[in-house]
C-alpha cells in the first residue's frame, strides 16, 4: 500500500471522527449538521486513493469509484449551505435561487454518475488507479469552482465589514476554504493525468481540522498557536509516516527495516510533538502565561485587603493594566434594591461611557444570577446568530452596550454579589480557555476577600454600637443623680414662680393704670407659663427615673394606659406633637391590668413608640406624601387570660428581605446609625418572652406601616 492510500483512509477517518466530534460535542444545531453533513461527504470522496489501490480488479473498481463520486456530486451543495448559514444568507433571493440551482445541477450530475458520461474509465496511476473523465465531467468542475467563488466573496464581504471577534473567526474559516479549494483543485488536475505535488488529501485532513476548530472552538486561541499546532503535528507525523515508507520503497526486499522503523518512530513521534507544542506555546504565549501567573498571584493576596472599596478598586487595577485591558469594572449588589452599582472602574483607554447601574432585569444579570459560569461575547453572539435565540440575543445586545467581552460573577454562599465586566484585550487578542480559568480562580478568591471585608466592616460597625451601648448605659447609671439635680432646679424654679405670681397678686390693686394692668397679666401669664413646664419637666423627670431604675421589683398588675402614658411621657423629648399623634383605641376601664414588671414593660412601649416615631418621619422624608401625618394606635384586646397589645403605625414598614433581621442585636433599619443601636427589638423580645413568657409578632407591609403585637398575661388577682 502506497503512501497516497495511507493519506487518502488516515484523512477519511479523521474527517468521519470529527463529524461525530462535532455532532456530541458542540451539539446537533443547524449549522453543526450541515458541517458535519458535509464532512462526511469528503470523508466518502477522500477513500477513492485507498479504495483505488485495492486489489478487486478494475471493472469492480470501476463501479465503486463512480459510486463513490456520488458522495463528491453533493458536496459543493453541502458546503454552500452551510456557508450560507454562517454567514446568513438564506433570506437574500439570490442565495435561495443559487442554492434551489444546485439541488437541480446535483440531481442532474446524480443521475449520469453511474455512466461513462461522467466517468469513462479509470487508468493506473502511482497509487492505483484514477479516473478518466467524461464528457460531462468539466462541467462538474465549473460547478464545483463556481459554488465555492461564490461563497469566499460573500465570506470576504462579511469579513471586511465584521467587527475583530468575528473577522477572526472568519480568518480560521477562509484559510480551511483556501485548503479545501487547493486540494480540490489538485484531484481534478490528476484526472487529466497531471501529477499530484503531494498527496491532496493532507489538505483535506488539515481543512476539516481547522474548521471544525473554528466552529467549536474558534474564541480560545489566537491564530499563530492555532497554525503552530497544526504545523507541528503534520510536520511530525510526516516524518513519523514518511521515512517508513520511503525506506520501504527504498529497500524493498528488507520488509524487517520499515517495520521496525515505523514501530520507533510511532513510538517517540507523541513525545516529539508534546515537547515542540509546548516550547512553541512557551515562546507565543509568554505574555499571556505572565499575566495569568500575575493575577494568581493576585488573588492569593487579596485577603490581606480589610477595605471594601481599596479591594474593589485594586481587582479592576490590576484587571485592566496586567491583562492590558481597554476597560474593567466592578458592579456591587445594593441588596436592599437588587441594583448593582457601578463600584469601581480602570479605563486604559478614554471614550465611551460607563453604565452606572445594572438593574435587577438586565439579561445579563439574570443569567449569571441563575448560571455561575463566565460569559464570553463570541459565545454568545455565536448562540445568538445560529440558534436564534431571543434570550442570548438580548444578552448579546447587553454586552455591547457594557462594551463587555469578558463578563463573571462573583458569589458568596450561592448569592451573587458583584459583577465584573472585561473589555477588550488592547493587542487585540482573544480570550483563551487557560484565561477563563484564571478568572474562575480570581471570581473566587474576590468573593472570599469580599466577604473578609465586609465581616471586618460589620465587626467595626458592631464595637462602635457597643461602644454606643455601653454609653447609654454609662448615662442610665448616671440618670439618677442626674434626675435628683434637675428636680432640684425645676422645684426652685417653681417656687421662684410661684412666689413671683403671689406677689403679682397683692400688688396688682396699686395699678391704677391701664398699661401696668396689660404688663401685669402678660407678666402672670408667663409665669404660669413656666409653672407648667416646670411641672411638664419634673413629669418628665419622674418619668427618666422610674425607667431607668433596675425595676428588681415582683411581678405586679399595672394599669396599660398608664405604662402608655409614663412611655409617651419619656419619648417626649423627641417627639414633636405636631408630626406624630398616639391614639389608645382602647377603653381603659374595661380592660384588666397587665402582669409585669413595670419597668421593663415602660421600656418596651418606649421603644415601640419611639420605632414607630422614627418610622413615620423616615417615611414623609422618603415618599413625600401630600397631607400625610404620622399616626401610632394602640389597641387592647383580651381573651382567655391572655392580653394582645397591639401598637400599629403608619410609618415606612419593613422590607421583606430585613423581616428576618430585626430582632437580631445591632441591626438596625433607621437611616441613619445615630436614630438606632439596633438593640430596641432585640431588648423588647428578651423582655417580653424571657422575662414575661409572652410572645412578639411582627407584621409589616414596606411603604404602609408595622403592627408590634404583644402576647402577655392579664393580671388576676
Amino acid at each position: 500500500m502506497k503512501y497516497h492510500a495511507l493519506v487518502s483512509i488516515l484523512a477519511s477517518g479523521i474527517c468521519l471522527l470529527l463529524a461525530v466530534f462535532i455532532i456530541f460535542r458542540a451539539g446537533f444545531s443547524a449549522i453543526r449538521r450541515s458541517f458535519a453533513c458535509v464532512t462526511m461527504l469528503i470523508a466518502v470522496w477522500s477513500m477513492s486513493p485507498f479504495v483505488s489501490s485495492l486489489p478487486l480488479g478494475k471493472d469492480v473498481l470501476l463501479v465503486i469509484l463512480r459510486g463513490i463520486y456520488v458522495s463528491a456530486i453533493f458536496v459543493p451543495t453541502g458546503f454552500f449551505i452551510f456557508m450560507s448559514q454562517l454567514l446568513e444568507l438564506g433570506r437574500h433571493r439570490v442565495t435561495q435561487a443559487i442554492l434551489v440551482g444546485s439541488f437541480f445541477v446535483s440531481m442532474i450530475f446524480l443521475s449520469i454518475s453511474l455512466t461513462p458520461f461522467f466517468i469513462r474509465d479509470i487508468r493506473p496511476n502511482d497509487y492505483g488507479y484514477g479516473i478518466v473523465p467524461g464528457e460531462s465531467y468539466p462541467f462538474f468542475i465549473a460547478f464545483f469552482a463556481f459554488m465555492y467563488l461564490f461563497a469566499s466573496i460573500k465570506l470576504w464581504e462579511r469579513f471586511v465589514s465584521a467587527k475583530e471577534a468575528r473577522r477572526n473567526q472568519l480568518l480560521y474559516i477562509g484559510v480551511a476554504f483556501a485548503m479545501a479549494f487547493v486540494s480540490g483543485l489538485i484531484h481534478f488536475l490528476a484526472s487529466y493525468g497531471i501529477p499530484e505535488i503531494f498527496p491532496h488529501d493532507i489538505l483535506v485532513a488539515a481543512y476539516s481540522l481547522l474548521m471544525a476548530y473554528a466552529i467549536v472552538k474558534f474564541r480560545l486561541l489566537d491564530m499563530s498557536v492555532a497554525f503552530t499546532k497544526l504545523g507541528i503535528f503534520l510536520s511530525v507525523y510526516t516524518l513519523v509516516l514518511g521515512i517508513p515508507f520511503i525506506i520501504g520503497f527504498r529497500y524493498p526486499d528488507r520488509w524487517l527495516l520499515p517495520v521496525t522503523t515505523m514501530a520507533a518512530l510511532a513510538t517517540v513521534g507523541p513525545f516529539v510533538y508534546l515537547y515542540l507544542q509546548k516550547r512553541i506555546e512557551e515562546r507565543l504565549l509568554q505574555e499571556q502565561r505572565r499575566y495569568q501567573a500575575t493575577l494568581r498571584q493576585a488573588s492569593a493576596g487579596m485577603g490581606r485587603i480589610r477595605d471594601l472599596k481599596r479591594l474593589l478598586n485594586l481587582i479592576v487595577f490590576i484587571l485592566a493594566r496586567v491583562v492590558r485591558l481597554d476597560h474593567a469594572m466592578i458592579y456591587f449588589i445594593d441588596r436592599d434594591t437588587g441594583i448593582f452599582h457601578l463600584a469601581a472602574s480602570r479605563r486604559m483607554r478614554q471614550g465611551g461611557t460607563l453604565k452606572p447601574q445594572l438593574e435587577p432585569l438586565c439579561p445579563v444579570v439574570q443569567y449569571l444570577s441563575t448560571v455561575s459560569l463566565p460569559l464570553v461575547r463570541d459565545e454568545v453572539t455565536q448562540r445568538a446568530r445560529q440558534e436564534k435565540d431571543a434570550g442570548f440575543a438580548a444578552i448579546d445586545a447587553a454586552m455591547e452596550d457594557m462594551g463587555a467581552e469578558v463578563v463573571f460573577p462573583v458569589f458568596i454562599r450561592m448569592n451573587i454579589i458583584a459583577i465584573v465586566v472585561m473589555g477588550k484585550k488592547s493587542n487585540g487578542r482573544n480570550y483563551t480557555e487557560d484565561d477563563l480559568n484564571v478568572f474562575s480562580i480570581l471570581s473566587n478568591q474576590t468573593s472570599l476577600a469580599i466577604e473578609n471585608a465586609q465581616s471586618y466592616e460589620d465587626m467595626k460597625k458592631t464595637q462602635e454600637q457597643l461602644f454606643r451601648a455601653e454609653k447609654m448605659a454609662t448615662i442610665g447609671t448616671m440618670a439618677d443623680g442626674l434626675s435628683h439635680q434637675i428636680n432640684n432646679r425645676l422645684h426652685a424654679m417653681g417656687f421662684i414662680a410661684s412666689d413671683m405670681m403671689d406677689t403679682l397678686k397683692l400688688r396688682r390693686l396699686s395699678f391704677v393704670t391701664d398699661d401696668l394692668r396689660t404688663f401685669a397679666d402678660e407678666f402672670e401669664y408667663s409665669l404660669s407659663r413656666i409653672q407648667e413646664n416646670v411641672t411638664r419637666g419634673g413629669e418628665i423627670v419622674q418619668g427618666l427615673m422610674r425607667y431607668t431604675r433596675k425595676g428588681e421589683e415582683g411581678f405586679a398588675g399595672h394599669n396599660i394606659d398608664e405604662i402608655i402614658r409614663s412611655a409617651y411621657e419619656m419619648a417626649q423629648f423627641k417627639i414633636r406633637s405636631p408630626e406624630f399623634r398616639l391614639v389608645k383605641a382602647f377603653d381603659p376601664a374595661a380592660i384588666p391590668c397587665v402582669r409585669g414588671n413595670f419597668t421593663q414593660l415602660q421600656e418596651v412601649f418606649f421603644n415601640l413608640i419611639d420605632n414607630a416615631y422614627d418610622a413615620t418621619v423616615q417615611r414623609k422624608a422618603e415618599m413625600k406624601e401630600e397631607g400625610y401625618a404620622g399616626l401610632l394606635t394602640v389597641s387592647v384586646k383580651e381573651a382567655d387570660g391572655l392580653l394582645e397589645i397591639i401598637f400599629s403605625d403608619n410609618g415606612i414598614g419593613v422590607k421583606p428581605m430585613d423581616s428576618g433581621k430585626l430582632f437580631t442585636p445591632f441591626f438596625t433599619t433607621k437611616a441613619t446609625s445615630k436614630k438606632g443601636t439596633g438593640l430596641g427589638l432585640y431588648v423588647i423580645r428578651k423582655i417580653i418572652e424571657d422575662n414575661h413568657g409572652g410572645k412578639v409578632e411582627m407584621n409589616s407591609v414596606y411603604g404602609q406601616g408595622t403592627h408590634m403585637i404583644l402576647h402577655l398575661a392579664a393580671n388576676k388577682e
